[in-house]
């Protein structure tokens, strides 16, 4: 069994170059079946980690909505159903490989849930004294 714990909505960092100012992974759900994920950095189509997450048995995926989330959401099970090789710029703007990954869910995601995951996040307004 393998769990994989996702960051739906990644924020900007001081300490990481993001393409257009934020993350630039495609960890998205396209419908309440279907999720769109690509590996970290580094972990290309080859390596044992991808090897991992395509041959095991059961694969189980956890969503929280933010870095400011400390609770995962258990979305279920789910099949690995395409994985193609990509590449993406480090921190240090060099190409590194990553691997895309689409996954189909063994259950419907619930729709209030899914709604909250991809609904945008508010910041706060500060208020000065």
């Amino acid at each position: 069994m393998c769990a994989y714990f996702v960051t739906y909505h990644k924020e900007e960092s001081e300490d990481k170059n993001y393409v257009d100012g934020k993350p630039d992974y495609a960890d998205a759900f396209e419908d309440n079946m279907i999720f769109r994920w690509d590996s970290q950095i580094g972990r290309g189509i080859n390596s044992s980690y991808v090897k991992d997450v395509t041959t095991a048995q059961r694969k189980h995926l956890f969503v929280k909505k933010s870095d400011a989330e400390t609770c995962f959401y258990y979305m279920g099970q789910f099949e690995v159903t395409e994985v193609e090789p990509a590449r993406k710029k480090d921190n240090n703007g060099k190409e590194r490989d990553i691997t895309k990954f689409q996954m189909k869910m063994h259950n419907a995601v619930r729709e209030d849930l899914l709604r909250y995951l991809q609904s945008k996040i508010k910041k706060e307004e500060v208020k000065v004294g």
